[in-house]
């Protein structure tokens, strides 16, 4: 039968395919920094998450999974210094609950940043979400100097900013 004959043919050329992929050297064994998420707890309701999604095209987390369990856990991971780093990243505003996740305007950006990390550094991604421009970048967690460059989105707009900025100073007048 040529069906053995098949399978192994089918079985070399699985191997060969196997054989002409490198190996990217782990990274711990390299020097290298240290690159974090992060996230501001803006009230009870809302979270802004800075996060990284991938380093160098390799994913580092599940950009689709935004449960509470996850919202608020700061991803780390290392990355090789001395060489240009490519870094996807993003923020956004998380609302738990779930009628203002549907509705509202979660302030999204999203972009990459390129820099060259230096060995032992700590880097974090920050961000500010605001209704009219969203902005996030990596900083040098020890200076707070920016590295590479932000990455800024336009938001709902001024008209959404002042409706936002009227709600609360009417809130600070029910206050008083």
């Amino acid at each position: 039968m040529r069906l053995p004959a098949l399978s192994f043919s089918l079985f070399a050329l699985a191997l060969a395919g196997c054989a002409g992929v490198a190996a990217l050297p782990d990274v711990a064994t390299v020097p290298h920094a240290r690159l974090a998420s992060s996230h501001v707890d803006v009230d009870n309701d809302r979270t802004d998450v800075f996060r990284v999604l991938s380093i160098d095209g390799h994913d580092v987390i599940d950009a689709t999974d935004l449960s509470i369990k996850s919202v608020e856990v700061d991803h780390s991971d290392l990355i090789a210094a001395g060489r240009n780093a490519h870094i996807d990243v993003d923020s956004l505003a998380f609302y738990n609950n779930g009628g203002r996740r549907l509705f509202w305007d979660s302030m999204h950006v999203k972009g990459s940043v390129d820099f060259t990390p230096v060995a032992g550094a700590t880097y974090v991604v920050r961000g500010t979400l605001k209704p009219a421009v969203s902005t996030v970048w990596v900083e040098d967690s020890a200076t707070h100097q920016v590295v590479g460059k932000k990455v800024s989105a336009p938001g709902r707009g001024a008209s959404a900013a002042e409706a936002e900025a009227e709600a609360a100073s009417a809130a600070k007048a029910e206050e008083q």
